[in-house]
């Protein structure tokens, strides 16, 4: 068991810095407190799985070609979706409104799961509807927890309104939600980031409600539950 969570703290570690494409087998080992042969020993057994990439020239490591199948293969049978889905059931049960999971696709978030209201005045959020990741609420609150040279790269080539884009994520990170008022429909959108397990983003959880339906002490309360129901995803894994 030892062994498979030093597997996992290296993969998490190069994958948690996106911007340093190689690494020396001495830096994974710092940075991780492994003795040096021991990480050596555990990046050649990940190299022979594909799962790490070695340059044969410099001796460098980079995360392997093989993590692009197997994450095909996950986004291919929904498994996000499958797990997250019970936890977009609970809110659109408490609310009635429309309810969706986004993920992270590149500089993009993604609505991998929907549940539509069933009111008669609704917002329909369709599965594969796709919006930046800075210029959304369900975007902000997966960007909020993103390495600070993503979240400076995503402000430089997209935001429109920088200050304001870096207060919401200051508020995000401060409060665990958002929310926003979506002109074009004359509704709020309310967001919560979803974790996993080991504290890394890995969605955000939503609801739209048109405005006709809200007032200050119904999104209070829709608040506190998507809030909860966030936080539940994590308990319970």
């Amino acid at each position: 068991m030892q062994v498979i969570e030093k597997v996992a703290d290296i993969l998490e570690l190069m994958a948690a810095n996106p911007n340093k494409k190689q690494w020396r087998g001495t830096e994974i080992s710092n940075d991780l407190n492994l003795n040096i042969s021991t990480a050596h020993r555990l990046l050649q057994s990940l190299k022979k799985t594909g799962f790490i990439h070695q340059d044969m020239d410099t001796k460098h490591y980079s995360l392997g070609m093989n993590l692009i199948y197997y994450a095909e293969i996950v986004r291919e049978m929904n498994i996000p979706g499958m797990i997250i889905y019970p936890s977009v059931q609970k809110l659109f049960d408490l609310t009635g409104e429309t309810c969706f999971v986004t993920m992270k696709q590149g500089d993009t978030c993604v609505v991998i799961e929907s549940i539509t209201s069933h009111h008669e005045l609704r917002i329909v959020k369709p599965i594969g509807d796709t919006k930046i990741l800075c210029e959304s609420p369900c975007g902000k609150v997966i960007l909020a927890f993103l390495p600070r040279e993503t979240q400076v790269k995503m402000l430089e080539c997209y935001a429109q309104d920088k200050a304001k884009c870096e207060k919401d994520l200051a508020f995000v990170r401060e409060n665990k939600y958002i929310e926003e008022y979506v002109r074009p429909f004359d509704s709020t959108v309310l967001s919560t980031p979803v974790f996993s397990e080991q504290g890394m983003i890995v969605a955000s959880l939503s609801v739209i409600i048109p405005n006709c339906r809200l007032d200050e002490e119904r999104k209070l309360k829709i608040i506190d539950n998507i809030k909860q129901i966030s936080s539940e995803f994590v308990q319970k894994k």
